[in-house]
């Protein structure tokens, strides 16, 4: 019997596309699924079905998939609905066993959608084939050039991030999400939540996994818990966003999908079980995802800040506490490091305020100070709220900052957070970006968020 990474491997990465309902229409504007693939680089056959053309986009364009001669790993449906069960029908005659349904109006709006869905499903369960949608975008798969989407979507550098949601929303990615591999659910007649953690689990190419989730199907929440569980016991972090909290929200969810909105005390609970990192938004997400990517776990709660702002400080102690942090109560060894390159005027506590110690040499001050929050064995993680713009003749990297955390944060086993002040950030941004045990965010919130999602319960 196959395992669910064999199962569902087609959906991802199949040998051959039958693309149902093909179309000749091209360029922008067009939504053409076919060129897409073969914009994108997919090298596997392709087959266009459609009864309207003899040829499409330069490859024989056949009447019925049956028609085919050649076995079909994979069927991308894009037709009218009413056409769709009896082309389901025809697929499984063929012996297809992975179907996606890109077209809408089945179950999410009831009366004769439902009916539809439900013809769908019971033609999938006899034929053992496994259906992905209705109402999706599919699938896209960076590692192997191979996408679904009627939306282009340009080749990037990516990581090794496995997405699931319930909308295309999330297939155009963020500045730091950038996902490998990417599925739209959509409708949930068939393949759902449950089954693509456990594929993305057995999957070595991605190591995080990233969970939209507007609903489960009824039943499905001890599978999810388990699944979830089951990720988490190979090494892999899972991160997931749960939209319809409120009872709109919920409604909101039916009308969208059809799903059942989760009650959300009662999601909570299950993502506390299961050990899963929960965010409610964009920014949130892309702050614990990179985190979890970049940084090194901490051994306890305590944050050590250094900073070129004493107002910084202040703002920090508020969010750290919100997000049940702890400043660092520093050593002797570390405050007399940083004492002796500052005025004596200047009590040296946490935060470290360490810009009037810069007057005397600012290399050796953010080189020092760095160096002795690192060493000190109070200190789990550490905080730099820094001015890193290049606003002056001053070229990048004349304070020194970008070479000490460059030079030092690889030899501890602590994240090191960068928090940037100035409208110029590019160069020292670009500088920072692949050193180990290092990563830079936009404001002092995402640090807290980040810091939280290393903590070692987390």
């Amino acid at each position: 019997m196959a395992g669910i990474h064999e199962e569902l491997e087609p959906f991802f990465n199949p040998k051959s596309v039958a693309v149902i309902g093909a179309t000749t229409r091209t360029g922008p504007g067009s939504f053409n699924v076919m060129e897409n693939m073969i914009w994108f680089g997919y090298k596997g056959e392709i087959y266009p079905v459609n009864p309207r053309y003899d040829e499409v986009l330069g490859r024989k364009c056949y009447k019925d998939v049956r028609d085919i001669k050649a076995d079909v790993d994979l069927a991308l449906i894009a037709i009218p609905r009413h056409i769709v069960p009896s082309v389901v029908k025809a697929c499984a005659e063929k012996g297809i066993k992975s179907v996606i349904v890109v077209s809408q109006g089945f179950a999410e709006v009831g009366g004769e959608g439902k009916k539809f869905q439900d013809e769908i499903v019971e033609t999938a369960k006899r034929a053992e084939m496994r259906i992905l949608g209705p109402n999706t975008l599919g699938t896209h798969n960076f590692f192997d050039n191979f996408t679904t989407s009627f939306i282009p979507i340009e080749k990037r550098d990516y990581e090794p991030i496995g997405v699931m949601c319930q909308t295309g929303l999330f297939f155009a990615g963020f500045p730091r999400l950038k996902y490998g591999k990417i599925v739209d659910v959509g409708g949930i007649c068939d393949v759902d939540h449950v089954d693509i953690i456990r594929y993305y689990a057995e999957d070595p190419k991605i190591k995080q996994i990233f969970v939209h989730l507007e609903g489960l199907r009824p039943g499905r929440g001890k599978a999810f818990l388990e699944a979830i569980k089951g990720a988490k016991a190979r090494g892999k972090d899972v991160i997931v966003m749960k939209a319809g909290e409120t009872k709109a929200g919920r409604e909101a969810v039916m009308s969208h999908t059809g799903s059942l909105a989760v009650e959300d005390k009662v999601f909570e609970g299950v993502l506390r079980q299961a050990e899963a990192q929960r965010v409610r938004d964009y920014t949130e997400l892309q702050a614990v995802s990179h985190a979890l990517l970049k940084l090194p776990r901490m051994k306890g709660d305590k944050i050590a800040m250094l900073t070129h702002h004493g107002a910084a400080g202040v703002m920090a102690i508020d969010i750290l506490e919100e997000f049940g942090l702890r400043l660092a109560e520093l050593s002797d060894e570390a405050k007399k490091a940083v004492q002796e390159l500052s005025p004596p005027w200047l009590p040296i506590g946490n935060p470290v305020d360490i810009w009037p110690g810069l007057m005397g040499g600012p290399e050796r001050m953010h080189r020092t100070a760095l160096k002795a929050v690192l060493d000190d064995k109070n200190v789990d993680g550490v905080l730099l709220s820094i001015h890193i713009a290049d606003y002056s003749a001053w070229p990048v990297g004349a304070y020194g900052h970008a070479e000490a955390i460059k030079e030092l944060a690889p030899q501890y086993d602590k994240p090191v957070i960068v928090v940037p002040v100035g409208d110029r950030q590019e160069g020292t941004r670009r500088y920072l970006e692949n050193v180990k045990n290092v990563a830079v965010l936009d404001n002092l919130r995402e640090a807290a968020r980040a810091f939280l999602a290393l903590l070692p319960s987390a």
